[in-house]
């Protein structure tokens, strides 16, 4: 089993698994997720094509993430995670399980 990516800090950082654990220290930290699109098709030639087009936040605003906590959240494959403040632990958790047919453009066409 590969290991697990583990971060101090994630700015719009690409996740390779579908969760996430945010584990923090002496602060309040906030997150977001940017959905990219990983396939469409093009209307003009019917064609799918991979774009990796960022379309906007999965939550409709940063979500908190108390003092000397932790929690587990779903970021997506293909995705981008972005944690706000310092004193922060980010791993990634679990498998590229149910993002991967859209990254791999499994359904389409």
């Amino acid at each position: 089993m590969p290991q697990a990516n583990v971060y101090t800090s994630a700015s719009a950082q690409t996740w390779y698994t579908d969760k996430a654990r945010i584990s923090t220290g002496s602060n309040t930290v906030t997150f977001q997720v940017e959905a990219v699109q990983l396939t469409y098709q093009n209307p003009a030639t019917g064609n799918w094509a991979n774009a990796g087009t960022a379309v906007g936040n999965i939550y409709s605003n940063a979500v908190a993430v108390p003092a000397n906590s932790r929690q587990d959240i779903y970021v997506g494959v293909g995705n981008k995670l972005t944690v706000v403040g310092g004193n922060v632990t980010i791993q990634e958790l679990g498998t590229a399980s149910s993002a991967t047919a859209g990254e791999n453009g499994v359904g389409n066409g």
